[in-house]
């Protein structure tokens, strides 16, 4: 188990792949090298039979004796002594061969094929050919005279050279690339360690950090690379789960206490009717009493679920809202909410504005900033629900001439049980506007309020539209 542990580590695979990019690009290497240095030798060769070609050539055109008297063997031994391993062959216009400079005892069909090849084509060439056992490169060269083939030059150099010059070229190669194979595989392995080492450490650190310790945080490596970016990123996973804990054992401090006020409330009420016999009208105002808290109870038990669906769900369904219609309706709840405060609800509803979401929730959530305008404005106030669009964006806006929230209070007034400094005697449980936010942003959206104390506020709701396809 643990050698199949290490053959999936990170270090070991990044080892395997240095070891073959090594292979492969020292192969590459090599071959290119070993390509371009035979091509160096066979242009080379090539180079050096037209540069004798060329003087034999010159020698003969420029010799007034004629062809035949000037390369006799003599003439050919001074002129190509020099030359180790050269072969100059001079051939007449009928392909018989006159003179050569070392004696040619077989072979002769090796000669009559390049002869045959430029007496057909009249231009020079290259071949090569197999000459007493050794590989030879050729050059043919025509001499023509008034359309006439006067001769032929046969200029040759020995080619065995260059193929054991390139055979020990791949052996000094061959070898090089074995010694230099465990070197780079080492040498890889140990940059490779010294470069994941910090991974490591952020690996063992991250194993102590646990719910316990949530405030910890890891060492930033100080590498400037990927490396540091990572351990930052973690940190900032980190700060956010801390936050994240926090909340959630201040929300569960804050429902344990809304819960536990009513449940308490109850509890003594009813220990206290127990004690003596009452009437029956005692025991209806005990039983109303009751009621108020149980109602209060199950409330915010409610409202507790709805936030935690809001803050955990998105409307993942193809219903769509008819956003102007749902609006119309929440106003004749609104009005009935206003009754018995004198207060006028107007509005301005746009026609066929629709999203997409869950109808329920969204009317809960402009149910609540209607219950919360209701709450907050005076008697004889009055609240408007306005509904129109704008840069591919549904926005309803719930105004009212309430009582205001204090500058310091709004950037808290959505935030879990939160009450502000004007909610005074206002009944409620501090959830409405935080169950709100959760259902607009769970729907895509975002949602704003303006205020001035004594004036008034302003929420509004932006929701994307349905694509027209």
């Amino acid at each position: 188990m643990a050698w199949d542990t290490k053959y999936k580590s990170l270090r070991f695979r990044l080892t395997v792949w240095n070891i073959i990019a090594f292979l492969v690009v020292t192969f590459l290497a090599f071959f290119g090298f070993y390509i371009v240095t035979g091509k160096i030798l066979s242009t080379h060769t090539d180079n050096l039979l037209k540069s004798h070609s060329a003087g034999v050539v010159s020698l003969i055109t420029g010799n007034s004796i004629g062809m035949h008297s000037m390369l006799t063997r003599e003439a050919f031994n001074r002129e190509f002594a020099e030359i180790p391993g050269m072969l100059v062959v001079a051939m007449d216009g009928k392909g018989q061969i006159f003179n050569a400079s070392v004696t040619l005892n077989r072979d002769a069909t090796v000669f009559g094929d390049l002869f045959a090849k430029v007496y057909k084509d009249r231009k020079q060439f290259f071949a090569n050919k197999n000459i007493s056992g050794s590989q030879m490169r050729f050059l043919a060269t025509p001499i023509i005279d008034s359309d006439n083939l006067q001769g032929v030059i046969l200029v040759a150099h020995p080619i065995d050279v260059i193929s054991k010059s390139l055979e020990s070229l791949i052996i000094v190669l061959g070898a090089t690339f074995l010694i230099l194979i465990l070197p780079v595989s080492i040498g890889g392995y140990l940059l490779i360690k010294k470069a994941i080492s910090p991974i490591d450490t952020i690996t063992q650190n991250l194993r102590k950090i646990g719910y316990e310790n949530l405030d910890e945080r890891l060492i930033e490596p100080k590498t400037g690379d990927e490396v540091q970016e990572l351990a930052q990123t973690f940190n900032l996973l980190l700060d956010r789960l801390h936050q994240a804990f926090t909340r959630e054992r201040q929300f569960i401090g804050d429902v344990a206490h809304e819960l536990k006020t009513p449940l308490a409330t109850i509890k003594t009420t009813v220990e206290i009717t127990k004690v003596k016999p009452r009437t029956i009208l005692q025991y209806q105002k005990v039983l109303n009493e009751v009621l108020f808290d149980v109602n209060k109870l199950t409330t915010t038990l409610k409202n507790v679920l709805d936030l935690a669906w809001s803050e955990s769900q998105s409307p993942k369904t193809n219903e769509i809202i008819d956003l102007s219609q749902t609006l119309t309706d929440l106003k004749d709840i609104a009005v009935k909410l206003a009754t018995p405060k004198n207060i006028i609800i107007k509005s301005r509803i746009s026609p066929d504005i629709r999203v997409l979401g869950k109808s329920d929730k969204l009317g809960q959530a402009i149910l609540n900033l209607l219950d919360n305008a209701v709450k907050f404005t005076k008697n004889n106030g009055q609240i408007y629900l306005n509904l129109a669009t704008h840069n591919n964006q549904a926005i309803i806006q719930i105004k009212d001439t309430g009582v205001g929230i204090n500058p310091l209070d709004i950037p808290h007034i959505f935030e879990r049980f939160y009450r502000g400094s004007k909610s005074g005697k206002v009944l409620g449980s501090g959830l409405g506007l935080a169950i709100a936010r959760s259902i607009v942003k769970a729907h895509q959206g975002e949602i704003k309020v303006e205020s001035k104390v004594g004036h008034g506020s302003i929420f509004s709701i932006y929701l994307p539209l349905i694509k027209s396809s």
